[in-house]
């Protein structure tokens, strides 16, 4: 309503300056060579709107003829970006559905209708390639997405997927690095540049990394200091390979200061002291770390570093074990260590105080073999062996080190699994029941350890 009083108005204002200048009295007149013009004035002034009118519809014409060929070129552009977007997202909503030929066609309506756009069309093709099968157009796709400097990240993550489900680690870190560089806060990348330090056996990098990921508390603190302790005896043991045992020395008691009671890092730290004569020392390591965890493969170690002249002496030898278990006599296989010892020696009333003690402390399947192992020795009474024997039958499993992956059983305790090549997963405890009872003794290569990240188109 009021765009139409607003219109009248304007109509009317127009109106009433017409008849206003024609109602003015006067001519105009127009000499031009021999002829004289002679204008009423009104009509002069009509005239001359007339004819600005005129050219500027006659230049408005003449504009859009000339322009005609540009804008409908810029039409025809608009025209195809709209069909190349459209195929985009049916194509990137098929690979997602895992569509493979509905995938192909549009990737193809893309490269036609988008062919420079070297972004999201490109991880189309790259992906519409892989899911053909065409590993190697995938990876030239991937490649060109790395030139775009809004898109790179696409190709590198792109072919770090490839890379890691090609089985190639060294070239998935070299990815991984440079996604890093693009992404440094990312903690699912700093986690697979993680994984693969700890796969290729880059046990210093992946401590830098294991850092990083604490400082963005990417991982809990527990698993953090597991795995630290973890990588620097992993490192000792290379350095010792080495044959640089004052590095390996310096890194398992770091190793030794994050867990004091973890056996393996004592046992590593006391056999390289005692390797280079400083027996006192390997032997202060055990007992602290006895002190804390009482774990039987100390009293092994303990046993080792007893006096070579005093060694073939039965009694002594139960003595020097003894004085171990009394730092802390809270160990069931501690007691059965030296009531096997004592069964050697045949001390008859010694081993069964040390039985006696490891049954009040816990049953096992070990303790009721020696009770009829030291059976057979004094009485002989074969119902009591037999009972024995039966009770071994039925009791509860010994603690173990095994794989909390795979239910794998181990000798010793190694930072990474063999053969599977999980990290950091052998632990001391009682195996899950059903666990595999295979006993790995030799080190193999690690195999691929799981990377969880996003998943990519």
């Amino acid at each position: 309503m009021i765009k139409a009083v607003w219109f009248a108005l304007r109509i009317g204002v127009l109106i009433a300056a017409a008849v206003w200048i024609a109602d003015q009295p006067g001519d105009v007149r127009v000499e031009w060579q021999d002829y004289t013009f002679t204008f009423q004035l009104g009509f002069f002034v009509l005239l001359i709107v007339v004819v600005v009118v005129l050219a500027i519809f006659i230049y408005r014409v003449i504009r859009t003829l000339v322009d005609f060929p540009r804008k409908l070129g810029r039409y025809n552009e608009l025209r195809w970006k709209e069909k190349g977007y459209e195929a985009l997202t049916m194509g990137l909503t098929a690979v997602a559905a895992g569509d493979t030929k509905v995938a192909l066609a549009q990737a193809k309506k893309t490269k036609k209708f988008l062919p420079e756009d070297t972004g999201l069309p490109l991880l189309l093709q790259a992906q519409a390639a892989r899911m053909d099968g065409r590993e190697e157009d995938a990876a030239k796709c991937f490649a060109a997405l790395l030139e775009d400097k809004n898109a790179s990240f696409l190709g590198v993550r792109g072919l770090l997927q490839r890379a890691l489900e090609g089985d190639d680690p060294a070239a998935a870190l070299s990815m991984a690095q440079k996604a890093l560089d693009l992404h440094p806060k990312q903690p699912w990348i700093l986690k697979i540049v993680y994984d693969l330090h700890i796969r290729l056996g880059h046990w210093s990098a992946a401590l830098e990394a294991l850092a990083r990921l604490e400082k963005i508390a990417a991982l809990e603190r527990g698993q953090i200091l597991s795995d630290r302790c973890s990588l620097y005896l992993a490192q000792a043991e290379n350095d010792k390979r080495d044959g640089f045992f004052n590095n390996a020395r310096d890194n398992a008691t770091r190793a030794l200061r994050i867990d004091s009671g973890f056996a393996p890092a004592a046992l590593r730290l006391s056999g390289l002291y005692a390797r280079e004569g400083h027996t006192h020392k390997a032997r202060q390591i055990l007992e602290r770390a006895w002190k804390i965890s009482p774990h039987p493969a100390l009293m092994e170690a303990w046993d080792n570093l007893i006096d070579a002249q005093k060694s073939t002496d039965a009694l002594y030898r139960v003595r020097w074990l003894e004085k171990l278990l009394q730092k802390n006599t809270a160990s069931a296989q501690g007691c059965l260590k030296i009531a096997r010892a004592a069964l050697q020696a045949g001390l008859w009333g010694e081993t069964r105080a040390f039985l006696e003690k490891a049954q009040a402390l816990e049953e096992s399947a070990e303790l009721y073999k020696l009770y009829a192992e030291m059976e057979a020795h004094t009485s002989g009474n074969a119902d009591i062996i037999r009972e024995n024997l039966q009770r071994a039958n039925n009791a509860p499993p010994d603690k173990v080190w095994f794989c909390k992956e795979t239910g794998r059983v181990y000798h010793r305790w190694s930072p990474v699994a063999a053969p599977h090549g999980a990290f950091n997963t052998i632990i001391w405890d009682v195996p899950v029941l059903g666990a595999r009872q295979v006993v790995m003794d030799k080190k193999t290569d690690m195999a691929e350890a799981l990377i969880e990240a996003p998943a990519v188109l």
